[in-house]
Protein backbone atom coordinates (compact mmCIF):
# COMPACT_ATOMS: atom_id res chain seq x y z
CA UNK A 1 0.00 0.00 0.00
CA UNK A 2 3.02 1.84 0.97
CA UNK A 3 1.97 5.92 0.68
CA UNK A 4 -0.55 5.74 -1.90
CA UNK A 5 -4.13 7.54 -0.90
CA UNK A 6 -7.88 6.66 -2.42
CA UNK A 7 -9.02 8.79 -4.84
CA UNK A 8 -12.43 9.51 -4.43
CA UNK A 9 -11.99 11.37 -8.53
CA UNK A 10 -10.60 8.46 -9.72
CA UNK A 11 -12.66 6.52 -8.53
CA UNK A 12 -15.85 8.07 -9.94
CA UNK A 13 -14.30 9.00 -13.45
CA UNK A 14 -13.85 4.81 -13.43
CA UNK A 15 -17.00 4.75 -12.52
CA UNK A 16 -18.85 7.33 -14.52
CA UNK A 17 -18.09 5.65 -18.21
CA UNK A 18 -21.17 3.51 -17.81
CA UNK A 19 -23.35 3.43 -14.96
CA UNK A 20 -25.87 0.46 -15.01
CA UNK A 21 -28.85 0.19 -17.11
CA UNK A 22 -30.74 -2.85 -15.69
CA UNK A 23 -30.48 -4.75 -12.47
CA UNK A 24 -27.66 -7.45 -12.88
CA UNK A 25 -28.41 -11.30 -11.72
CA UNK A 26 -26.79 -12.96 -8.70
CA UNK A 27 -28.12 -16.43 -8.57
CA UNK A 28 -24.79 -17.16 -10.06
CA UNK A 29 -22.62 -15.95 -7.21
CA UNK A 30 -23.91 -18.46 -4.49
CA UNK A 31 -21.57 -20.98 -4.78
CA UNK A 32 -18.74 -17.81 -3.79
CA UNK A 33 -20.34 -18.06 -0.28
CA UNK A 34 -21.58 -21.42 -0.09
CA UNK A 35 -18.24 -23.02 -0.95
CA UNK A 36 -16.37 -22.10 2.23
CA UNK A 37 -19.07 -20.71 4.76
CA UNK A 38 -21.51 -22.38 6.81
CA UNK A 39 -24.55 -20.20 5.68
CA UNK A 40 -27.15 -21.59 8.14
CA UNK A 41 -24.59 -19.73 10.81
CA UNK A 42 -23.66 -16.72 8.90
CA UNK A 43 -26.75 -15.01 7.59
CA UNK A 44 -30.08 -16.13 9.11
CA UNK A 45 -32.09 -13.95 11.24
CA UNK A 46 -29.31 -11.12 11.30
CA UNK A 47 -28.54 -7.31 10.15
CA UNK A 48 -26.16 -7.04 7.53
CA UNK A 49 -24.66 -4.32 5.98
CA UNK A 50 -22.71 -4.69 2.71
CA UNK A 51 -20.68 -2.18 2.14
CA UNK A 52 -19.00 -1.45 -1.12
CA UNK A 53 -22.32 -2.90 -2.69
CA UNK A 54 -21.78 -1.50 -6.11
CA UNK A 55 -24.65 -2.77 -8.37
CA UNK A 56 -26.45 -4.74 -5.35
CA UNK A 57 -25.72 -8.61 -6.46
CA UNK A 58 -24.64 -9.74 -3.50
CA UNK A 59 -26.89 -7.73 -1.29
CA UNK A 60 -29.95 -9.35 -3.38
CA UNK A 61 -28.50 -12.83 -2.88
CA UNK A 62 -28.14 -12.28 0.71
CA UNK A 63 -31.73 -10.90 1.16
CA UNK A 64 -32.98 -13.48 -1.57
CA UNK A 65 -31.23 -16.70 -0.57
CA UNK A 66 -29.70 -16.96 2.56
CA UNK A 67 -32.77 -15.51 5.50
CA UNK A 68 -31.00 -12.42 6.71
CA UNK A 69 -33.51 -10.35 8.56
CA UNK A 70 -32.69 -6.84 6.95
CA UNK A 71 -29.85 -6.16 4.35
CA UNK A 72 -27.91 -2.70 4.32
CA UNK A 73 -26.42 -1.88 0.61
CA UNK A 74 -23.96 0.58 1.05
CA UNK A 75 -22.53 2.32 -1.77
CA UNK A 76 -20.77 5.33 -2.31
CA UNK A 77 -22.02 5.99 -5.86
CA UNK A 78 -25.79 5.92 -5.62
CA UNK A 79 -26.13 5.37 -9.62
CA UNK A 80 -24.43 2.21 -8.92
CA UNK A 81 -27.29 0.89 -7.23
CA UNK A 82 -29.80 2.51 -8.92
CA UNK A 83 -31.10 -0.07 -11.26
CA UNK A 84 -31.56 -2.56 -8.37
CA UNK A 85 -33.36 -0.18 -6.28
CA UNK A 86 -35.89 -0.07 -9.08
CA UNK A 87 -35.96 -3.55 -9.57
CA UNK A 88 -36.23 -5.21 -5.80
CA UNK A 89 -39.13 -6.26 -3.95
CA UNK A 90 -37.80 -7.55 -1.11
CA UNK A 91 -38.55 -5.34 2.11
CA UNK A 92 -35.49 -6.94 3.67
CA UNK A 93 -33.03 -4.81 1.77
CA UNK A 94 -32.83 -1.13 1.77
CA UNK A 95 -30.06 1.05 -0.20
CA UNK A 96 -27.71 3.90 1.57
CA UNK A 97 -25.24 6.02 -0.30
CA UNK A 98 -22.58 6.10 1.91
CA UNK A 99 -18.70 6.47 1.76
CA UNK A 100 -16.38 3.00 3.71
CA UNK A 101 -14.44 5.77 5.47
CA UNK A 102 -17.45 7.05 7.19
CA UNK A 103 -20.16 4.71 7.60
CA UNK A 104 -23.46 6.74 7.81
CA UNK A 105 -24.47 4.10 10.57
CA UNK A 106 -24.86 4.13 14.59
CA UNK A 107 -21.96 2.42 16.94
CA UNK A 108 -22.92 -1.32 16.85
CA UNK A 109 -25.81 -1.86 14.49
CA UNK A 110 -24.49 -4.30 12.43
CA UNK A 111 -24.37 -8.64 13.16
CA UNK A 112 -22.41 -8.86 10.23
CA UNK A 113 -20.68 -6.89 7.34
CA UNK A 114 -19.78 -8.08 4.36
CA UNK A 115 -17.85 -7.13 1.29
CA UNK A 116 -16.86 -8.29 -1.90
CA UNK A 117 -13.84 -7.56 -4.05
CA UNK A 118 -13.93 -4.19 -2.13
CA UNK A 119 -11.00 -4.19 0.53
CA UNK A 120 -8.15 -4.04 -2.45
CA UNK A 121 -9.82 -0.96 -3.55
CA UNK A 122 -8.74 0.51 0.16
CA UNK A 123 -4.72 1.92 0.17
CA UNK A 124 -6.37 3.65 3.52
CA UNK A 125 -7.37 0.11 4.79
CA UNK A 126 -6.96 0.96 8.41
CA UNK A 127 -9.59 3.51 8.21
CA UNK A 128 -12.21 1.23 6.46
CA UNK A 129 -11.44 -1.25 9.51
CA UNK A 130 -11.73 1.21 11.76
CA UNK A 131 -15.26 1.99 10.66
CA UNK A 132 -15.89 -1.75 10.25
CA UNK A 133 -15.48 -2.44 13.92
CA UNK A 134 -17.05 0.70 15.19
CA UNK A 135 -20.72 -0.51 13.36
CA UNK A 136 -20.12 -4.02 14.52
CA UNK A 137 -22.09 -5.73 17.14
CA UNK A 138 -20.43 -7.56 20.13
CA UNK A 139 -18.75 -11.11 18.30
CA UNK A 140 -19.88 -9.12 15.16
CA UNK A 141 -18.47 -10.37 11.66
CA UNK A 142 -16.78 -9.36 9.21
CA UNK A 143 -17.03 -11.35 6.08
CA UNK A 144 -15.02 -10.63 2.64
CA UNK A 145 -14.33 -12.21 -0.98
CA UNK A 146 -10.90 -11.00 -2.10
CA UNK A 147 -8.83 -11.45 -5.24
CA UNK A 148 -6.19 -14.04 -4.25
CA UNK A 149 -2.86 -12.73 -4.81
CA UNK A 150 -0.91 -15.69 -4.79
CA UNK A 151 -2.84 -17.53 -7.77
CA UNK A 152 -1.00 -16.68 -11.17
CA UNK A 153 -3.53 -15.64 -12.85
CA UNK A 154 -4.75 -12.84 -10.37
CA UNK A 155 -1.02 -11.68 -10.10
CA UNK A 156 -0.72 -11.54 -14.07
CA UNK A 157 -4.01 -9.30 -14.23
CA UNK A 158 -3.21 -7.06 -11.77
CA UNK A 159 0.78 -6.73 -12.88
CA UNK A 160 -0.58 -6.45 -16.62
CA UNK A 161 -4.03 -6.16 -16.96
CA UNK A 162 -6.49 -3.27 -16.29
CA UNK A 163 -7.45 -2.95 -13.11
CA UNK A 164 -11.24 -2.17 -12.28
CA UNK A 165 -10.52 0.97 -10.07
CA UNK A 166 -7.28 3.11 -10.28
CA UNK A 167 -7.32 2.41 -6.45
CA UNK A 168 -6.83 -0.69 -6.69
CA UNK A 169 -4.00 -2.89 -5.61
CA UNK A 170 -2.76 -6.45 -4.63
CA UNK A 171 -4.33 -6.76 -1.37
CA UNK A 172 -2.03 -9.83 0.83
CA UNK A 173 -2.98 -11.69 4.22
CA UNK A 174 -0.45 -9.27 5.63
CA UNK A 175 -2.58 -6.34 5.06
CA UNK A 176 -5.10 -7.89 7.11
CA UNK A 177 -3.41 -7.87 9.75
CA UNK A 178 -4.41 -4.73 11.04
CA UNK A 179 -8.51 -5.91 11.43
CA UNK A 180 -6.27 -8.22 14.01
CA UNK A 181 -4.65 -4.79 16.02
CA UNK A 182 -8.25 -3.73 16.56
CA UNK A 183 -9.62 -6.72 17.89
CA UNK A 184 -10.77 -9.45 15.27
CA UNK A 185 -9.51 -13.31 14.89
CA UNK A 186 -8.95 -13.78 11.36
CA UNK A 187 -9.35 -16.88 9.42
CA UNK A 188 -8.32 -16.84 5.47
CA UNK A 189 -9.86 -19.59 3.16
CA UNK A 190 -8.15 -20.09 -0.44
CA UNK A 191 -10.87 -21.30 -2.50
CA UNK A 192 -12.31 -21.59 -6.13
CA UNK A 193 -16.14 -21.42 -6.84
CA UNK A 194 -15.80 -23.65 -9.64
CA UNK A 195 -14.53 -26.84 -7.51
CA UNK A 196 -16.00 -26.46 -4.25
CA UNK A 197 -13.60 -29.16 -2.11
CA UNK A 198 -10.24 -27.12 -3.79
CA UNK A 199 -8.16 -24.99 -1.30
CA UNK A 200 -5.09 -24.32 -2.29
CA UNK A 201 -2.86 -21.26 -1.88
CA UNK A 202 -2.03 -21.46 -5.42
CA UNK A 203 -5.05 -23.14 -7.72
CA UNK A 204 -7.49 -21.20 -5.67
CA UNK A 205 -8.77 -17.81 -7.40
CA UNK A 206 -10.35 -16.00 -4.37
CA UNK A 207 -9.48 -15.63 -0.65
CA UNK A 208 -12.31 -15.79 1.71
CA UNK A 209 -11.92 -13.47 4.73
CA UNK A 210 -13.85 -14.46 7.83
CA UNK A 211 -13.49 -12.02 10.90
CA UNK A 212 -14.86 -12.19 14.14
CA UNK A 213 -14.79 -9.39 16.61
CA UNK A 214 -14.42 -9.76 20.33
CA UNK A 215 -14.81 -6.56 21.96
CA UNK A 216 -13.97 -8.31 25.25
CA UNK A 217 -10.69 -8.68 24.17
CA UNK A 218 -7.69 -6.16 24.14
CA UNK A 219 -7.02 -5.03 21.06
CA UNK A 220 -3.66 -6.67 19.93
CA UNK A 221 -1.72 -7.81 17.25
CA UNK A 222 -2.14 -11.79 16.66
CA UNK A 223 -0.88 -13.99 13.94
CA UNK A 224 -3.62 -14.25 10.41
CA UNK A 225 -4.32 -18.29 10.63
CA UNK A 226 -4.50 -19.58 7.26
CA UNK A 227 -6.24 -22.80 6.80
CA UNK A 228 -6.68 -25.53 3.91
CA UNK A 229 -9.91 -26.58 5.30
CA UNK A 230 -12.73 -24.76 7.35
Amino acid sequence: MGSKKYSYELERQYYSREWPQQALPYLHLEPYLRCWLDMDQVFTAKRVLDIGAGECVYSRLIAERFGAGEVVACELFPERMLPAFRANQNLALRFVAGDCFRLPFEDRSFDVVFGSFILHHFPNLDKVASEIHRVLKSDGLYIGIEPNPWNPVVLYRQVFGQHASPNQYLLRPRHLALFADIGFSIRVTYFYAGLPRLRNRLLGTCMGILAELKYNETPKRRLISRRKEQ
